[in-house]
């Protein structure tokens, strides 16, 4: 008896729990794009809306999903301080609908001219299809007509004037329809073009069909506690690119880099005064490698063959500006004010002249970009909000930062190659940014020297920036002796000598930090033998050029230039040296340019 009492109150407490169950109500809230993630290629972008504030069971719509959501990377989460909201199911669908041709007239003329148009390409097609079958007649009557006139060649029943009958007119007919087909292609090209015309009109129009694309986020309530759903999505159409500049200035010995992102958005969805991200990953790749698959080997077998009906197995069934400043709401004349010396034209400061306090919450505000390295990812989170309008024709400059950097400043010369002497700075990533590859525009003081590429760049590394030609230092490379002499007394050896000089000199008022590179031939034979004989002043003894250069016949110097004594009197230097070469007099060798 105890036991049949136990399962009615579980039966009646379930009667209850049924009986008290909510209905699902269906909530469209007003979810404008809070913030937005912008990769290379794809963006994340996340919708806020608040929950109703009432217990029950909650079905949220957010409705009018751009065309290029990823269907699969919508996610949810919710927010309740006070607890009470619980997240249940997030899904994404995609509805085509009807569209409501009546309420748009250019809509409803546009399809109407759309299918006049595919229905006169059905008759072009038709016409067609008329005159290939005339063409095949008219063959068929040539066939005939040939056939029959060589078999009655060379006799009496051959009649040459009606055979001239039949050929002229065959050939009239196929002249006719040559020229009727011709001017129906022409029919047919113009309708087809039309035919496109019309269908791009209808699509830009709205289409005949409407796909509705809606993320639906289930929500239980147990409580009246505010909740706020937040929803986030990758879409395609966006990308952002870094783009550079490098600012020089010789006589401050200052070099700045200006980190800028040049971003492209297309999706279909306006951001606006939304919080932007600029990151470096990468949603498309791949998280985890392709797996190594086993390769066995096998002893053939011959398939069957195939039969009609069967399958052999196997077989394949710009400029963006920065965000604008917002007036202020106070009075006329006042800071913030539309009047007043923060919010626009009028009104006088009552600070005494030349006091000015800085704001701090704008000054935070027009800083850099932040830089958050996760592992081999870096995200850039821009401090104030922005607006970027959904435009594939504008591309928009967004500043991430820029960079203050510590230079050395080097004149380079390797006039073997290049008369002019170049200058190069120097410099490592002082800053917590990473630099990826990008374009880089130079300046010098105020002046363009050129574009080029910067390479991917971590903090900490060093980069290198060319700053153009400096006229004021020159470069001149001299062959000063050659001579070629026999030497040895059993076996004789020609053994070359070459005399160098470069010759430089610099009108700059200080001295000139210099790096001057020239070459020497290289032996790959035993039997020929090449030396440095005198070099002055010394090679460079860096690791690089020890390790990398120096064994390829590279030859650097790193010298300072005096500077200039008087005016129109250059400071200058010599550097010297000589390269001896010899192999026996029975081995011919490769030319050795001068």
């Amino acid at each position: 008896m105890m036991l049949h009492t136990i399962a009615l109150v579980v039966s009646l407490g379930s009667t209850v729990a049924l009986a008290q169950e909510p209905k699902v109500e269906t909530v469209t809230p007003t979810a404008p794009i809070a913030a937005v993630t912008l990769y290379q290629g794809r963006a994340m972008v996340s919708r806020v809306a608040a929950a109703p504030e009432r217990e029950g069971l909650f079905e949220l719509r957010f409705t009018n999903l751009p065309a290029s959501v990823d269907g699969d990377s919508v996610q949810a989460t919710v927010d309740a301080p006070k607890g009470g909201a619980k997240l249940l199911d997030v899904r994404f669908e995609s509805v085509r609908l009807p569209n409501d041709v009546a309420s748009n007239p250019d809509l409803k003329k546009a399809i109407d001219e759309l299918e006049a148009a595919q229905k006169a390409g059905q008759v072009l097609a038709m016409r067609a299809a008329r005159l290939n079958d005339q063409n095949a007649l008219l063959t068929a009557i040539a066939t005939k007509t040939a056939t029959e006139s060589a078999k009655d060649f060379g006799s009496k029943a051959l009649d040459p004037a009606a055979l001239a009958g039949q050929v002229e007119w065959i050939g009239k007919a196929r002249n006719d329809l040559i020229a009727e087909r011709t001017a129906l292609e022409a029919e047919t090209l113009a309708n087809h073009r039309l035919a496109s015309s019309l269908e791009s009109r209808v699509n830009a129009l709205g289409g005949r069909t409407l796909i509705e694309r809606t993320a639906i986020v289930t929500l239980g309530k147990s409580s009246a506690a505010p909740a706020t759903v937040s929803l986030r999505y990758l879409v395609g159409e966006a990308t952002w690119t870094p783009k550079y500049a490098a600012r020089a200035d010789l006589a401050a010995s200052s070099l700045s880099l200006e980190f800028d992102a040049l971003i492209l958005q297309n999706t279909g969805e306006a951001w606006e005064d939304i919080e932007l991200t600029l990151s470096t990953a990468q949603p498309t790749q791949r998280a985890q490698p392709y797996v190594v698959s086993p390769v066995v080997v096998d002893v053939v077998v011959p398939q069957p063959p195939i039969t009609s009906g069967m399958v052999a197995p196997g077989a394949p069934a710009p400029m963006m500006d920065a965000a604008p400043m917002r007036k202020g709401r106070g009075k006329p004349g006042e800071p913030g004010g539309e009047g007043g010396p923060y919010g626009g034209t009028g009104g006088m400061d009552p600070r005494p002249t030349g006091e000015f306090e800085k704001n701090d919450a704008f000054e935070a505000l027009f800083s850099d970009a932040m830089a958050v390295q996760t592992g081999t990812v870096a995200a850039f989170p821009i401090n104030r909000r922005v607006t970027i309008p959904s435009d594939a024709g504008k591309a928009r400059t967004q500043r991430i930062a820029t960079i203050d950097l510590k230079p050395t400043f080097t004149h380079v010369a390797q006039p073997v190659a290049d008369p002019a002497v170049f200058i190069k700075a120097t410099a490592a990533n002082s800053s917590p940014y990473q630099l990826l590859s990008g374009p880089i525009t130079v300046f010098l003081g105020g002046d363009s020297v050129g574009r080029t590429n910067l390479p991917d760049l971590a903090a900490g590394s060093e980069m290198t920036f060319w700053l153009g030609t400096d006229p004021r230092v020159t470069a001149k490379r001299t062959l000063v002796r050659k001579g070629t002499a026999a030497k040895g007394v059993f076996g004789k050896s020609d053994v070359t000598e070459w005399e160098y000089r470069i010759d430089l000199a610099s009108t700059l008022a200080a001295p000139t930090s210099m790096e001057v590179f020239d070459r020497m031939p290289v032996s790959r034979n035993e039997q020929i033998k090449v030396e440095l004989a005198k070099v002055s002043p010394a090679l460079a003894t860096d690791a690089k050029f020890t390790a990398d250069e120096k064994p390829q016949g590279i030859l650097k110097w790193v010298v300072s230039v005096p500077a200039a004594p008087a005016a129109g009197k250059p400071g200058t230097l010599a550097i010297d040296w000589t390269v001896r070469e010899a192999h026996a007099q029975d081995v011919q060798i490769t030319p050795i340019p001068e």
